[in-house]
Formats: C-alpha cells, structure tokens, sequence
C-alpha cells in the first residue's frame, strides 16, 4: 500500500481534499484505487479501480528533442490524468473522482538541498562529525583536502567531551531528547574522570550534572521515551532507565518528561496501546546556550543529534576492548545484550556509532522541533523564551564555518505541534501546468482527461506535511535519503543497524508493510551506472545481528527480513549485470564491483583480561575460549560521494522512515566549497570524517580509500575483510586492531546463502542461523 486517506464520517458523498507525494521505485503494470466503508470488525470493500500504469507512461518525441537539446531519447515526460471513474466499472457501485501525476526524475531537483520538505536548509553553520562517544586519536592518521588530497591533518573530535564541556558552559538552558538515559552514567572515563571528580565544578555523572546546571538556574528540560512495559518494579522490555530517570530527577529543579508513543483516534483501544508499547521515541539531540565559538561576544545555540544514547555500553573507541576494560572504564558499564554473560566474566559488548554537533543557525530548527515535541506532549511554560535570549535569529547566529545544514524527522501530529502557518500541501499541482489537456473516453468513467509535458518550468516546491490517516505527517527523512541516492553520482557508504525494506521487490512476503524505498533506490541507482557503463560503488555495514540473543524468534524474524531485503537487491544488480555482459563486449564484472556489505568484529587474547568471575553459562564458558565478538553497529548514516553527510537516529527500517511508526531525527550536513563533480568526489570535512573511519575500522590508512569508486578501493576492502574474516574464524585467537569483515551472507546462482567457514550456517559460537527465519507469532509491522 502506497498511501491512505482520511476517514469521513457519516458522509455519503465525501469529499477528501488530501494531496500526496508518493516517490516510486515500483515494476507494475497497475495502480489499484481502493474504497471502504470502515466497520468496528471489519472494512466493507465499496469497490475499486485499477488503472493501467501504462497511462502514466510517455517517452519524448522528435519535436520535444528539437525544443530542447537536452532531452534524450527514451527520456520520460510528465504525465497527468483527471479522472471520474465507476467503482468496479459499475454506475451505482458509485464513483471515484482523482488526480494522478507521475513526474520522472529527472525533472525532481538535484539540489544538495531537499525540497518541498518542512525544514529548510540553513546557511554558515560550523558542524563537527563524530565516531563513536570517545575518539582517542589512536587511528592512522589521515591527510586530506588540496590537489593532491594531503593538505590538513585530520582530528577527531571527542563526543561525550565535547557534550559535558558544552552542558557545563550553559548559562539559561539545557534541552535533552533520549530514547534511553541511564542517570548513573560518567561522560568522561580514565584520568580525566578521576581528576574532575577531584577538582571540577560538575560531576561527570549525567544525572548529577543535569541536577547541578537546574540548581544554578539553568532550565533542564528533559523529555525521555516512556516505555510502557516498565514500571517502579521492571525495567521494561527494551532496558532505557525511563522510570529510573524520572524517579531521580522527582524532587529535583529537573523538567523531566517521559512521553509514550499514542495510538490516534482512527485506532482501536488495542491498537492505541500496542503503539505505546511497540513504538518508540527514538530522538537523539541536545540543545544548550553556549559561549560563542568564532570569538564574538556574547552567546550562540549549540546542538548534537545522532545516535549515540546517554545510557549504558555507548562509551567506547576505536580499541574496543572486550575483557581489558571490565575493571578500569568500563567498571559499572560493562553492557551485553548479544550474549548470556554476566558483567564480571565478560566479555562487553563493543560499539561502534556516529553523531554530529552544530553551532549556527541550523541549532534553531534543532530548538523548533524540540519545542514542538515539549508543547504536544510537555508544558509549554517550561521553555526558554529563545527571542528573549536574542537566540531566534537566524542571520545573528550565522558563522564563518562554511557548512550549510538541513533538518528532517520521522513524526506525526499526535506527538507533534507543527507549525500551523506551514504550507501542508505540497505545490506539485498538475491541473496548474500549461500543457493541454485532452479529453479520453474510456468504458467504467464519466470523465478522464490528459496531459502531458516534456519541460518541467510549472514544478514548483514549498515546505510541507504529508498525510496518512488524516494525520499530518513529516516522513522528511525517507524523502531525504530517497533524495541524495537519486542525486549520487560516485558511491555512497551507509552504517546503519538495520537493513530492511522495498517489500515490493520481495520475491516472497512482498505484501508485508515494510515499503521504504531505500534498498530499491540503491539497487535502480546501480543498475542506471552499470547500465551508462559507468563506475559507481555502494558500502553498506551493518551489525553482524542485531542486539539480542541470535536464536530468539525476534531475532531470526529480523534477520528474515533483512536477508530477503539484500537478496532482492542481489538479483535486481545480477540481472542488469548479465544483460550487460550479454549484449556488450563487457565481461568478467561481479556484483561486489558494485555492491558490498560487512559487519565489524574483533578478538582479544588472553593477556590483560580483567575478568573476575568463573564462567558458568554456556556462552561465557564459549566465549571465554574463543575471545571473539561483533563489534555492535549501532550508527545511522549515510555518505554520498563524500560531500553530504547525512546522519541522526533513523534506522533503514519502516519503523524508522514510515513517520507514524517510531520518531526520529535527521541533520544533513555539507560544506557548498566542497562538493562533487562529475569527475571526482569532494575533498572537505565530510571526505577527511569517511577516510578517518575506514582507517579506523581497517586499522590503516589505504591510499586506494581516498577513491572510493574505484576497483583499487573495492578491491583493497575486500581484501581486508577477507584476511580478517579469517582471523575471525580461526581455532586460536589473535589480537585484531583491524575490524572489518564481510557480512555472512553470499550470493550465488541466484539465491542468498551462509557465508563460507559457519559452521552449519550458524553465527560463530551461536546456534543461530545467519538467514534468520520467519518469526512465528511475531507481527511483521513490529519487526519491520
């Protein structure tokens, strides 16, 4: 299902009045218009309307090729139909009246911006990129920028040094959005803890630190994910400290709020309820008043979003230390989720993530979409008067750190104010173009007309909402990713927990609601450059599974829906591959020039372990003897040909992109001096912040990484995802200070099947099936 109206009450001849912008990927000869009439137990069908997809469909002409030269052959026009059609090609079944558009892509905008989105872009910000919350600069180092890509040194920054610092300088307000917040945590580890507990003016301690900044009279809003499965006496199903946190900051000058997920008018009693249960608040950012940072007197916003949680087993580097760590920085953090160990044996549970901070006017959209939240679901008399503080400026907050920024959410008007001044249609109205229309007579219609246009001079954007159920909807992040892939013209590399969606390309469960468009984009952007013979690479890592315990029904279903997510993109690659080596003097091309997927790992031997008890599970008796274990993927970002970076809390999952599902948030970042070409990648921050991150994970700095789309780079990261993998794997264990692996999938001959050297196909030191299995009992809208 592609979209969905409203439902009108009581009303014989209703009339929606709902606009929507639907992107397609989709191979169909048909688009089906359904009706209901909604019942307590069951829809009754009304009746329906299939219209041929062909319809929408028409290439240039000889006379649109002579009015403009850049058109091309097989170059698709714009095409719209207005139509009044019988239900079921029956008069007295009723009718349908509808306006249809189908716009090809290349008449959609190419701007690093995306348009026709709530939030605009904004301009001289100064951004920070981030792995992991501690970066201890132990990584190759890494050259970048100039003619020969070897101007400036690379330096990472620090995370959760950075946002301590940044907390302990507010001087009016701290605004925090969690998905989990474990008060008990220390931002800092090592000396630097010990000697700010000794000497500093605030505690390291999040909670204590929030508590120290509300006593000076700073306003500390805090507003954390209320999950319902927890209460004073259970931790909940996912673990987030929810009832924790709002008993530690109850007798505090702390504004905390936990806010649940709801269920809407248009749901039933159990529906409302398994929403707040299985949907999540999974926003990431903080907001505070800062000290400016370009010398200016006075004070600018200062903002972080990404995905890094304030809570338990996110602090860690490059190292990923697994026993050494259990007495010392990881003492009272020692989290596992992927095995039954305890937190004296070991080992943790290593994480790699990504996130991002801003000073500059893109801080305010950051504020906006925090005060909407707070003023839905919180009290609007808790927050700062931002145009009293003189912060509501955008050309006052401006800085010469050249990045522009965009913001976008997954979310919807029953967590969220939106702006009621924004335009909530978007301006995509084909009954406004100049082109004719011509009358169509057809069987089973009262009226249908055409139009058709080669030129794109009508198509116009403004800031929008989307619609679904009769729900304003902002979905900004799946346009967004949609977006950049379209505009990709080198390689895009992604790190993302989750991988699943386009069910429609599914060569099995193709009806589950899993339809994010994201696998498909990806697969299609392939097959145009293998079919323009031109070089074009994707990279993709994920967690080797995701947190859990492996054999479990939840996770082999997620693994299920994942496996036939990258398998339908396999064939969809072969096919164009095998065509074009069919008809062309082109051979010996594999899908792995063009598409690649791994997961990180390490082992550590014996020598330094602080592990302190005797193992007793099966899995710590395992683990103890192997050493090994996947390095938790936990990042959400995607780079496209090194000059936009898009990063924030949303997983590539319909959970994620949907918009009435989880919420999430989204900042896109990139630097207008330091864009691609068509010729060659950018060579900026976004570069420099890719490079350190490969250098980081393969423990060196490969001169082959500084072009990512050449078979040099595909070649030279296989080649080392392979050696470790074998490493991996190995009957006796050895330190890895590098991480990357291959994921444990292989595709051949057609089909996806467990990667060579598992032992009955199962993960190392698991009895769990790397292609996962359809959850029993399981709703797929919570798995997907």
């Amino acid at each position: 299902r592609l979209l969905k109206t409203k439902c009108m009450d009581d009303d014989l001849s209703p009339v929606f009045n709902e606009e929507f912008f639907c992107p397609v990927a989709h191979v169909t000869d048909k688009i089906a218009f359904k009706v209901f009439d909604k019942d307590t137990l069951m829809d009754e069908s009304l009746g329906k309307y299939f219209l041929p997809a062909s319809e929408l469909i028409s290439l240039v002409d000889e006379k649109d090729m002579q009015a403009d030269p850049k058109l091309a052959p097989y170059d698709l026009k714009r095409v719209g139909l207005h139509k009044i059609v019988y239900l079921d090609g029956k008069k007295h079944y009723g009718t349908l009246e509808f306006f249809i558009e189908f716009i090809p892509t290349r008449m959609l905008s190419t701007t690093v911006e995306v348009p026709g989105v709530y939030f605009k872009k904004t301009i001289g910000n100064d951004v920070k990129l981030y792995m992991n919350a501690d970066d201890d600069g132990s990584a190759p180092i890494v050259k970048y920028g100039g003619v020969n890509d070897d101007d400036k040194v690379y330096t990472p920054p620090r995370l959760w040094r950075d946002i301590y610092d940044a907390i302990s300088d507010a001087k009016y307000f701290v605004y925090v959005a969690g998905w989990s917040i474990d008060t008990s945590q220390y931002l800092l580890r090592g000396d630097e803890l010990r000697k700010t507990l000794e000497g500093g003016k605030y505690s390291p301690q999040i909670g204590e630190l929030f508590k120290s900044k509300a006593d000076e009279g700073v306003v500390v809003n805090v507003m954390q994910w209320d999950d319902n499965s927890s209460n004073f006496l259970l931790p909940g199903m996912m673990g987030t400290f929810d009832e924790q946190t709002r008993n530690f900051f109850k007798s505090t000058k702390v504004n905390c709020r936990l806010m649940s997920t709801v269920g809407g008018d248009v749901n039933t009693m159990v529906q409302g309820q398994s929403k707040k249960v299985a949907f999540t608040h999974h926003q990431k950012y903080i907001i505070v008043d800062a000290p400016r940072g370009d010398g200016k007197a006075g004070r600018e916003l200062f903002a972080f979003v990404g995905g890094i949680d304030l809570t338990e087993g996110r602090w860690d580097n490059r190292k990923h230390p697994l026993f050494r760590s259990l007495q010392t920085q990881h003492k009272g953090d020692t989290y596992t989720k992927c095995f039954n160990t305890s937190n004296e044996n070991g080992p943790r549970q290593p994480w790699h993530d990504i996130h991002s901070a801003v000073r500059g006017p893109e801080c305010i959209q950051l504020a906006i979409a925090f005060e909407e939240r707070w003023t839905k679901q919180g009290n609007a008399a808790e927050l700062v008067s931002r145009s009293r503080l003189g912060l509501d400026s955008e050309k006052t907050l401006e800085n010469p750190g050249g990045w522009c920024a965009q913001l976008s959410r997954s979310i919807d008007s029953r967590v969220n104010n939106f702006d009621p001044s924004v335009n909530r249609m978007r301006s995509l109205r084909g009954y406004e173009v100049k082109a004719p229309w011509k009358s169509l007579k057809e069987k089973g219609a009262s009226a249908s007309k055409r139009f058709e246009s080669a030129t794109d001079s009508e198509l116009a954007y403004t800031s929008c909402l989307d619609h679904k159920k009769g729900r304003l909807v902002d979905n900004s992040i799946h346009l967004s990713h949609i977006h950049h892939i379209r505009r990709a013209k080198h390689f895009i590399y992604i790190e993302s927990q989750y991988f699943m969606g386009s069910s429609f390309m599914w060569s099995k469960d193709n009806g589950v609601k899993c339809g994010n468009m994201i696998a498909a984009e990806i697969a299609y952007k392939i097959c145009e450059k293998i079919a323009a013979r031109e070089p074009f690479v994707v990279y993709i890592m994920l967690p080797m599974w995701m947190e859990g315990i492996p054999q479990t029904n939840t996770i082999q279903g997620l693994l299920y829906y994942q496996r036939v997510t990258i398998e339908s993109m396999y064939k969809i690659v072969d096919k164009a591959l095998t065509a074009l080596m069919a008809n062309s003097s082109v051979h010996g091309l594999k899908i792995s020039d063009y598409l690649n997927f791994y997961c990180l790992g390490t082992r550590e031997s014996l020598g330094g372990s602080q592990a302190t008890g005797t193992p007793s599970t099966e899995d710590e008796l395992t683990l103890a003897r192997t050493r090994r274990h996947q390095i938790y993927i936990h990042s959400k970002m995607m780079i496209v040909d090194d000059d936009v970076a898009l990063i924030g809390t949303a997983n590539i999952n319909q959970r994620s992109m949907d918009g009435c599902r989880d919420s999430e948030i989204m900042m896109t970042s990139w630097q207008p001096d330091h864009l691609t070409t068509e010729e060659s990648i950018a060579k900026g921050d976004i570069h420099a912040f890719r490079l350190h991150i490969w250098a980081s994970i393969t423990g060196q700095m490969n001169e082959a990484f500084r072009n990512p789309r050449s078979p040099e780079c595909v070649n030279a990261m296989n080649k080392i995802a392979d050696q470790n993998w074998q490493k991996y794997i190995a009957k006796n264990t050895v330190d890895m200070e590098s991480h990357l692996l291959p994921f444990p999938l292989e595709y051949a001959r057609g089909e996806i099947r467990p990667r060579r050297g598992l032992r009955d196909g199962n993960f190392p030191d698991t009895k769990a099936s790397v292609l996962g299995k359809k959850a029993a009992l399981l709703p797929e809208l919570y798995l997907t």
